[in-house]
């Protein structure tokens, strides 16, 4: 199910990058950018120039001075003015389009834009033109047009929302750009008018593009404003516009020359020259706002979206909604910042996009969720139980079909429930399953009755801790133990899972086993406590015991007196007679020695402890040191230069040595040398002994390990003495220190057998 999450995961994350790297390119919400935009350019106004002077042609101009237009003698009045105030530049945004009625004012003002030589005119380009053309160029009328020191179109396209955000820029076919009007004035002011290019003949093509936007001024109160009647009667003091670039054009009422702006409030618009001044103030100062290229409004879209991504994938619905917000704030506080430094990336796309992700990832995780569980109800309805009654199941509505077999299932778990409770309840031994965390789930009849004394009720629903540190002090001993057990559980760790008893002060004794219980894909799901009343186990274990004391002692005792008899009164007896019957008393001795050892081998617990296996195997070897001499035998020790340490039963461990090269005493005559080495390597320590006797035919060797097998005697060798018990107790012991016996050989080329144990360093 995770798979496919992921997979449904990584289909939505990689549409949301389409479609965002899509939306980025095309501005499907240029409009909602906008909004964003126009809110951050007010926060973030810049301080209007001193070096820019707004002369205004106002409402109360237009009262003193008349209806609009004026004789053009009155505009060459106000140019004859601002020259001798000292004027810089003079970028007067009124349009000389037609002769004036009377010809003599058109030379009036003629002879004022010389006398001044620092004048722009502003003339006028429509794209397209018309009867087809590409454009229209209507520039002033001659005799203005040569005599203004310089002259721009003067066009302002708004956006498609109507608010004008950037100065349009036009270019002919070949690059060439057609110098605006503000590109005009911004040339005479800096000395390089002389570069400007000649305005493009009507129906040549010109292509648009836009600029950086512009910076505004926060209204209202932006640039200085002279009335065009303070200027022109001398009311307006020179030293406001002396060394300054005057800009003249309308802000009254009526003259059609407005716009909306980014800073406009609902119903305001700013008149045209104030844009102008905005504009060119900001060209001036490099104080522009450009637009970021591609790819980094990309990545500032995806950054937000990944970071919600991400949390979708590794958190729950209310973290992710709280990144998802976070992400909107820091994403618009971001592209203000951005605007206030410069820079203007849209967020609109990325917003919609977090917005969008939660419910269509709730839609794929739900349509996903249905998908699998109605597969998977479909499996289980398709497999067998034998607590799954016949039911049918409707073909048709997918809806119906689905209830159907959730009810089955649902049934099916209910069956199976008290199926366990019963089973549990049925078992003789007290068991208690808990959660992960220790609570206690389920109790069965035989836990209730053993704890519910001590308890003082059901144990169900209690953490298993309390439940066993109420039965801490009923135990013999154990309480420290109890309450480990305990602790470890209820901290969801493992303890040592080897067997353990407490026996309880009445007298019973139990045998305390844990264990994890998973689900079908092997994860834990909580613990299974056993607690199993042994109590005549044990006692049965004491008798045999004790049976196993007297037999061994009633069998030794008469063969060692035989021994002695032999001894002291054995004169009379014939030689050869007394030599049977002392190894015949010698058998029974060892044969009772090797069935004491092997059966406590088999149920006594090894006292474990660190021990260098090479000092055993040297004990052993100095044991045996009489036995290999009588047989014309030298065993042949190889010990590591490293300690052999493993952790064991010394003696037990010796006795296994002592067995091993014992048998090779016995089967390797002839071969004149036994071999006895200890190794250290991959963790493990291996011992070998090794003879050069007869060998062990392949079928025997793995069968030599069970008890009381023998090995038949080679052709032409008398019978070994003993029971078939010394591999036996060898391997015994062996496995029980968590290690494996081994064997090989060829005939005619003697045998070796031998066995590894874990090395206590690698443990």
């Amino acid at each position: 199910m995770r798979r496919g999450l992921l997979g449904e995961w990584l289909a939505l994350l990689m549409v949301a990058v389409g479609v965002l790297a899509l939306a980025t390119w095309t501005e499907p919400l240029s409009r909602l950018d906008n909004l964003l935009y126009d809110a951050a350019v007010r926060l973030s106004p810049r301080r209007p120039s001193a070096d820019i002077q707004i002369v205004a042609i106002d409402d109360r101009s237009l009262r003193a001075l008349g209806e609009w237009p004026w004789p053009r003698r009155r505009h060459a009045e106000l140019i004859d003015r601002l020259r001798a105030a000292g004027a810089a530049v003079i970028g007067y945004d009124v349009l000389f389009l037609e002769p004036a009625p009377d010809p003599e004012d058109d030379r009036l003002l003629a002879a004022a834009l010389v006398r001044a030589g620092n004048v722009v005119l502003p003339y006028q380009i429509e794209v397209p033109g018309a009867d087809g053309r590409a454009s229209d160029v209507r520039l002033p009328i001659p005799p203005l047009a040569a005599a203004a020191a310089a002259v721009g179109h003067a066009s302002l396209r708004p956006d498609r929302d109507g608010v004008l955000r950037a100065i349009e820029r036009l270019a002919r076919p070949d690059g060439a750009p057609v110098p605006h009007f503000l590109d005009s004035v911004r040339a005479l002011a800096d000395g390089t008018a002389r570069t400007l290019a000649p305005p493009p003949p009507s129906g040549t093509r010109l292509f648009g593009s836009r600029e950086a936007r512009i910076r505004f001024a926060p209204l209202p109160g932006g640039f200085r404003h002279a009335a065009f009647v303070d200027v022109l009667e001398g009311r307006t003091p020179d030293a406001f516009l002396k060394g300054r670039i005057v800009l003249v054009g309308a802000t009254g009422a009526g003259l059609g020359d407005r716009f909306a702006t980014p800073v406009s409030g609902k119903a305001e618009t700013m008149a045209g020259v104030e844009l102008l001044a905005n504009a060119l103030d900001g060209q001036r100062a490099g104080d522009v706002i450009r637009e970021a290229p591609y790819p980094a409004r990309l990545a500032f879209g995806l950054v937000p979206v990944l970071v919600l991504m991400a949390g979708l994938l590794l958190l729950k619905p209310r973290p992710n909604l709280w990144i998802g917000a976070l992400m909107a704030v820091l994403l618009l506080a971001a592209s203000a910042a951005l605007v206030a430094a410069g820079w203007w990336v849209p967020p609109a796309n990325a917003l919609v996009a977090l917005v969008l992700l939660f419910p269509l990832w709730g839609w794929r995780r739900l349509d996903f969720a249905n998908r699998y569980m109605a597969a998977e109800l479909e499996t289980l309805a398709g497999e067998g139980g034998f607590l799954r009654a016949e039911r049918e199941v409707p073909v048709g509505d997918p809806v119906a079909r689905q209830v159907a077999l959730m009810h089955g299932a649902i049934e099916d778990v209910r069956n199976l429930k008290r199926f366990i409770a019963e089973s549990l309840d049925s078992l003789p031994d007290a068991a208690l399953v808990t959660d992960l965390e220790g609570t206690v789930l389920i109790a069965n009849e035989a836990a209730r009755a053993l704890l519910a004394p001590h308890v003082g009720g059901s144990p169900e629903g209690r953490p298993v801790a309390a439940v066993l540190g109420a039965l801490a002090p009923a135990i013999r001993g154990g309480e420290p133990e109890v309450i480990d057990l305990a602790a470890r559980v209820g901290r969801g760790l493992l303890p040592p899972l080897e067997p353990r008893e407490w026996q309880l002060l009445d007298g019973r004794v139990l045998d305390v086993r844990l264990a994890f219980f998973s689900d079908d894909q092997r994860r834990p799901l909580g613990w299974i406590l056993r607690l199993a009343d042994i109590t005549r186990l044990r006692e049965t274990e004491r008798q045999r015991e004790e049976a196993l004391r007297l037999l061994t002692h009633d069998m030794r005792s008469p063969q060692a007196s035989i021994l002695a008899l032999l001894g002291t009164e054995g004169r009379d007896i014939p030689p050869g007679l007394a030599e049977r019957l002392a190894r015949y008393a010698r058998q029974t001795l060892e044969l009772a020695d090797q069935y004491v050892q092997f059966a406590r081998a088999e149920t006594a617990a090894p006292a474990l402890s660190p021990m260098d296996l090479a000092d055993a195997l040297v004990d052993a070897v100095d044991d045996l040191w009489p036995q290999a001499r009588a047989r014309g035998l030298r065993v042949e020790t190889h010990l590591p230069e490293t300690e052999a340490l493993v952790l064991g039963d010394r003696a037990l461990l010796t006795r296994a040595i002592h067995n091993l090269v014992g048998n090779a005493l016995k089967y390797g005559a002839g071969g004149g040398r036994v071999d006895a080495a200890v190794e250290v390597a991959d963790g493990r320590v291996r011992l070998s002994v090794s003879d050069r006797g007869p060998g062990v035919p392949e079928a025997e060797l793995e069968t030599l390990w069970e008890p009381f097998r023998r090995l038949a005697p080679a052709e032409g060798q008398p019978a070994e003495s003993g029971a078939g018990l010394g591999l036996s107790f060898v391997k015994r012991v062996v496995e029980r220190h968590g290690g494996r016996v081994f064997a090989r050989s060829a005939p005619g080329k003697g045998a070796t057998f031998g066995f590894e144990l874990p090395h206590l360093g690698e443990a």
